[in-house]
């Protein structure tokens, strides 16, 4: 599976965008946004494209709007899945495009992130990403390895902006 890249989030986000989808970038991409990778000098490799949403089926019929030209799939996913489901993963093997969308997570959920999230611009478009506070939470209660990197530069930067 290739490594995600910054190009094809910003594709995602403006694609959201544009149809007012109600999402906020959380996981490896929230990190490499709020700049894990300039301050630990390393690159963060993810795979996958994660985004808090907004489960509602109004929101999930905009996310299919938004994503059908990328990711053929999206049309598999019901309007009202995010009523059984807290995350769901939609794999696009032809692009080799892994999504996750995530309705709650640790006990946080669209309308708690969005609060205070920040607003990064990255190739011209406005993308709202999880607050370091929140991303923090989300992964002190994971245990890979990945999680444990992003924490330790995660809390640098936090201590920075002091």
């Amino acid at each position: 599976m290739e490594t995600a890249k910054l190009e094809i989030l910003a594709d995602i986000c403006e694609r959201f965008n544009e149809e007012q989808v109600k999402y906020v970038v959380c996981g490896a991409f929230a990190g490499k946004l709020h700049g894990i990778e300039e301050i630990s000098k390393q690159f963060r490799p993810t795979k996958d494209y994660d985004f808090i949403i907004d489960g509602s089926k109004e929101n999930v019929k905009k996310i299919k709007a938004a994503l059908k030209d990328l990711f053929t799939k999206i049309e598999d996913l019901q309007d009202d899945e995010f009523e059984e489901y807290t995350t769901i993963q939609v794999v696009e093997e032809k692009n080799d495009l892994v999504l996750d969308l995530i309705k709650e997570m640790w006990g946080m959920n669209y309308s708690y992130v969005i609060k205070d999230a920040v607003i990064i611009e990255l190739k011209d478009v406005k993308i709202p990403v999880i607050s370091i506070n929140n991303l923090l939470c989300m992964k002190k209660n994971s245990f890979r390895p990945q999680d444990r990197f992003d924490i330790y530069w995660l809390t640098k930067i936090k201590g920075r902006k002091k």
